[in-house]
């Protein structure tokens, strides 16, 4: 596969040149921003006439590219010189990573309104400039699909003295039971590259896709982990003592269910800017959800050049995975791909993937306490 580093000046999107790489490393994380890394020589034909003074951090967006797919893209974030190898690495985080960086500046209420709306809203008013705010202003980076909708409404509101950023917004948004996954994804489009804002399910993005140990992927062990396992959530929001807001939320069914049932285990979650009851309560079915079993993870890797590959997976998506060995029974499971990690070097290139047992997403327990 050949790959080819581009970089755009961030403030008009314009691509202005290509990057000879000796190394390269990236990660595609859901909900979350991911980073990356170049490794470029500072001699040589290749680096003959590039615009050095254009590799300033927050000044350059870089694209990787495979074949005819933009597989990654982000902010130049920081750089490191090697003086004796003569190398630079470009330090490079996921274009979400800019809207952490930007602040709900005025009073905002939402009722009634999908939460895909509120989440586009946000973004668009206060973080990239394309809002209705007369003030409004950002690089216009992103674009969305302006018809989509979640099903699911919600009342918001967001302060100016608190000075939330935006990507925490939307983050917090997203985890509450029956929010919604988000990605970036880029493209080229008209002869430009698109950064497009994607919502997805977050019960994960149903493919036919199967990965099997020995056959087209790696599993190197698998792993299982209690630690966060949860029968009892309580969440406490707004108000101190007795005015507090306070959520709970309980699964008993796993604490009487004689083919499974454990004693009671109890998180507690403080969200002390919450001042909804309800949205105290979707914090706590969220707990309950993600502690409802214990997190088998599986270490995936990809082998080069067979089905599905990096480009084929998207962070989001819910793929099968099939492992075994002995007489261990092993697992054959759905899971969310929750974060894709690239390695590109003279030795070859290496994929992982980072998954989460599909069964965290179910709806799980009731508010009764036993």
């Amino acid at each position: 596969m050949q790959y080819r580093i581009l970089f755009a000046e961030f403030t008009s999107g314009d691509v202005w040149g290509e990057l000879p790489a000796l190394e390269l490393n990236f990660s595609r994380v859901l909900n979350a921003p991911g980073e990356g890394s170049v490794k470029i020589p500072l001699t040589g034909p290749a680096v003959r006439g590039l615009p050095w003074q254009a590799l300033k951090p927050w000044r350059v967006l870089v694209y990787v590219q495979a074949g005819e797919q933009i597989l990654w893209g982000g902010p130049l974030v920081t750089y490191a010189v090697d003086l004796s190898a003569e190398t630079m690495t470009l330090n490079l985080q996921g274009l979400w990573t800019y809207y952490r960086h930007r602040f709900i500046s005025e009073d905002r209420t939402f009722l009634a309104r999908d939460q895909a709306l509120i989440a586009r809203d946000l973004i668009k008013d206060f973080g990239d400039g394309t809002g209705d705010l007369v003030r409004s202003s950002g690089p216009k980076a992103l674009t969305f699909d302006e018809t989509y909708l979640s099903g699911i409404v919600r009342d918001r509101s967001y302060w100016r003295y608190e000075w939330k950023a935006v990507g925490q917004a939307v983050e917090e948004l997203s985890q509450v039971r029956g929010g919604f996954d988000f990605r970036i994804d880029h493209f080229w489009q008209s002869g430009r590259i698109a950064n497009r804002f994607v919502f997805g399910l977050s019960t994960g993005d149903s493919t036919d896709f199967v990965l099997e140990h020995g056959a087209n992927c790696t599993v190197p062990g698998v792993s299982s982990d209690g630690t966060a396992m949860t029968t009892e959530a309580i969440v406490t929001g707004a108000g101190d003592g007795a005015d507090q807001l306070v959520s709970s939320w309980y699964d008993l069914l796993h604490e009487t269910d004689a083919s499974r049932r454990i004693p009671r285990l109890t998180s507690v979650q403080s969200r002390v800017d919450v001042t909804t009851p309800d949205t105290l309560t979707g914090y706590a079915q969220q707990m309950i959800s993600e502690g409802s079993v214990p997190i088998v993870i599986p270490a995936v890797q990809l082998r080069p050049q067979t089905f599905p590959a990096v480009g084929d997976l998207q962070v989001g998506q819910l793929v099968t995975v099939r492992v075994r060995a002995g007489e261990w029974p092993g697992h054959d499971g759905r899971f969310k791909v929750t974060e894709i990690r690239h390695k590109v070097a003279n030795t070859g290139t290496e994929t992982e993937l980072a998954l989460t047992p599909g069964e965290v997403f179910a709806s799980v327990g009731s508010p009764a306490i036993a």
